[in-house]
């Protein structure tokens, strides 16, 4: 028996917002992340995005096809408030599936497909200090360990 699916919204960094998938969700739990995920870019705010998928499974086809359509409905306010998207894949098939889902709805903000959690964290700072969210970057690499280490000698 496969274990339970579902797809996370972490905001408490905001504005880094990190979304976790677990297993295969679905097509309902998928309807309730594109309405969630809309919610955020309705707050007209820039904003950073980590995708966890460590634990995720597949999207089907169907799945697919709606995030495609989503995307590019939304590509002039996804433009504007994103400031883009790191992903983190270790899977080859999640990793084919964003490739597929990236080239048809023709992704119009940065992505960087990470293998950790930390360097994801890193390059989603790293976007927001660029947009001038200087104090929200530092609280980003701070919480994920990331800040140097002062020398006490």
């Amino acid at each position: 028996m496969e274990p339970p699916s579902h797809i996370t919204f972490d905001d408490s960094l905001w504005p880094l917002l990190v979304v976790r998938y677990s297993g295969t969700p679905t097509n309902e739990q998928f309807e309730a992340y594109l309405a969630r995920r809309q919610s955020y870019l309705d707050r007209k705010e820039k904003h950073a995005l980590i995708y966890d998928t460590t634990s995720f499974k597949v999207l089907t086809t169907e799945q697919r096809q709606r995030q495609i359509l989503w995307l590019r409905e939304r590509a002039a306010l996804m433009k504007k408030y994103s400031l883009g998207s790191a992903l983190v894949i270790t899977s080859p098939i999640a990793r084919l599936t964003l490739s597929i889902v990236l080239q048809f709805s023709q992704a119009q903000t940065p992505y960087h497909p990470a293998r950790s959690l930390p360097e994801a964290a890193r390059w989603a700072a790293g976007q927001l200090h660029e947009a001038g969210l200087v104090r929200e970057a530092q609280r980003v690499k701070a919480h994920f360990g990331l800040m140097p280490q002062r020398s006490t000698g």
